[in-house]
């Protein structure tokens, strides 16, 4: 597979942003597929805490992400050992998965569509979610980091967040788009707090 160009950037601005709203950072890299499903199993068995994030940057396609032997976990696979039967210790609190990989290698160009606004006029419609990995991190992560920056000190819920997402990434590129994809599952507005530093 190619090489990720950008993966260290948005490592990088992730570990920064995480440790700047409280969290405890584990990094870890270049893992083969049974290496990551051991690594969320151990941890699932371990972590403790008000609120668990869990970042992948890899490859991957519209089945889960690649390890480094160019197996795939399934996004089931990365997110069940966090589940209330698994890890009872992060039962009832709030789980997020944030994953920076392709879903596929079909790149379909950005197209034209009539806008329901009663001006008229045209507007783009993205239909692709091709990942584009500069060597300044990915559209995804970039702006996921720089959103939490913006939007946890004025204390807006996540959901709020990921919408800017969507906007900032839909913007970016010219002739090929791409669209973050979210799933919720919470019940209940999710705002992560910066920490008073004294």
């Amino acid at each position: 597979m190619t090489e990720r160009r950008g993966s260290d950037e948005d490592q990088k601005s992730l570990d920064r942003v995480f440790r700047w709203l409280g969290f405890t950072v584990l990094v870890q890299r270049d893992k083969t597929t049974a290496q990551i499903k051991d690594l969320l199993k151990n941890l699932g068995k371990t972590v403790n805490g008000d609120c668990f994030i869990c970042c992948i940057l890899s490859h991957g396609n519209s089945d889960g992400v690649y390890g480094t032997d160019e197996n795939i976990v399934s996004v089931d696979e990365i997110r069940e050992p966090f589940n209330g039967i698994n890890c009872s210790n992060l039962a009832g609190k709030p789980k997020l998965f944030f994953i920076q990989a392709c879903r596929g290698s079909k790149m379909q160009n950005v197209v034209q569509v009539q806008a329901d606004d009663p001006e008229g006029g045209e507007s783009e419609l993205e239909v692709d979610a091709q990942s584009l990995n500069p060597l300044k991190g990915s559209w995804f992560i970039q702006s996921l980091c720089q959103q939490l920056e913006t939007h946890c000190p004025q204390g807006n819920d996540i959901q709020t967040i990921l919408l800017a997402v969507n906007s900032d990434v839909s913007l970016e590129g010219v002739t090929r788009k791409q669209m973050p994809v979210h799933e919720v599952a919470m019940r209940k507005k999710l705002i992560l707090h910066v920490p008073c530093v004294q």
